[in-house]
């Protein structure tokens, strides 16, 4: 059984596509930046803290 599935594609500040994950418990957005790929994940039992645009705003303030 394939529990992992995209949820939603967003587009980060610098261009680079952002994919949401739902992955078993856990929300994971995936992301690269200059050739580096980046996780970030949630537990889904924080959903309400940690929303997906939370995730969106951490990813867009990477500064490389």
């Amino acid at each position: 059984m394939n529990d992992k599935e995209v949820i939603k594609e967003y587009r980060l500040n610098g261009g680079s596509d952002a994919y949401l994950l739902s992955i078993g418990g856990a929300n994971i957005l995936v992301f690269e930046i200059d050739n580096l790929q980046y996780r970030f994940s949630a537990d889904k039992r924080i959903s309400e803290m940690i929303t997906p645009e939370i995730l969106v705003q951490i990813a867009n303030s990477i500064d490389i």
